[in-house]
C-alpha cells in the first residue's frame, strides 16, 4: 500500500455515484435545458420590416412638450394645464369688483 511523506496510508478515493437519468441527457455547454425539460418559446415566422415596427413604436417616441405657455386670457406665462385667472376674459382686475 502507497504511504504518504507524512508516513500514513494513501486512502483510496470512494466510488463515483450511479448517474441519474437526467444528468446523463446534460450536453457541455448546452447547460441542463438541453435535456428533456426543453422549453419551447414563441419565434417569429419572418422578419419584421422598419417601416412595420416604426409604425408600431411610433406612438412611444418622446415627443417636445412645452414647458411654459402663455394663458389665453390674460396673456400671463403659466405651467399647462393650470389655472390663470379662472378661466376669465379680459382683464383680472375688473372681475374683483
Amino acid at each position: 500500500m502507497p504511504r504518504l511523506p507524512s508516513g500514513l496510508p494513501l486512502i483510496p478515493p470512494p466510488p463515483p455515484a450511479p448517474l441519474t437519468e437526467a444528468q446523463s441527457l446534460v450536453v457541455p455547454g448546452l447547460g441542463a435545458a438541453a435535456g428533456l425539460a426543453m422549453e419551447l418559446m414563441a419565434v417569429p415566422k419572418k422578419k419584421v420590416s422598419k417601416y412595420k415596427k416604426g409604425l408600431r413604436n411610433g406612438p412611444k417616441a418622446l415627443k417636445p412638450v412645452p414647458v411654459i405657455v402663455r394663458c389665453r386670457c390674460c396673456g400671463r406665462v403659466k405651467l399647462p394645464h393650470f389655472y390663470c385667472c379662472s378661466g376669465e376674459r379680459g382683464n383680472p382686475s375688473e372681475s374683483s369688483s
